[in-house]
């Protein structure tokens, strides 16, 4: 579906309907406002807004949401990249809180090619996804 939309469509199109397509199927993403802004083989980016629903008792993004948006930003840059026969799975996830949010949040996930040839060469494997969330 996610090489369908970007054969078809311009380019100019790709995040709403990226966007659309990931919030369709993971209902917290929608919930939270979560949007692609950019998607390749080997890097998401992702933004997430600060807004009153996800906030945290002094206004800043809640710890859980900037982890949504990093366990996305992750998620579906291995989920288009997985066989269809395949369930990508999220095993471990480490976050460090560098400072409090004030305002919304852009996250950035990449795979290395080595990683990227692993997915598609492997039946079975592990792969450490990096994100970093600004």
């Amino acid at each position: 579906t996610i090489h369908k939309v970007q054969s078809i469509l311009p380019t100019s199109l790709h995040p709403a309907a990226l966007t659309y397509i990931f919030n369709s199927t993971v209902k917290l993403a929608k919930t939270a406002g979560i949007r692609i802004d950019y998607l390749s083989h080997t890097r998401s980016t992702l933004t997430l807004p600060n807004q009153k629903r996800i906030q945290n008792h002094i206004g800043g993004l809640h710890a859980c949401s900037m982890a949504l948006a990093a366990e996305s930003a992750t998620g579906v840059l291995i989920g288009m990249n997985v066989r269809d026969t395949h369930i990508p799975l999220i095993k471990t996830m480490k976050v460090d809180f560098v400072r409090r949010c004030e305002g919304g949040i852009t996250a950035e996930a990449s795979l290395s090619e080595e990683d990227y040839g692993r997915i598609h060469e492997e039946d079975r494997g592990e792969v450490w996804v990096p994100c970093k969330v600004v």
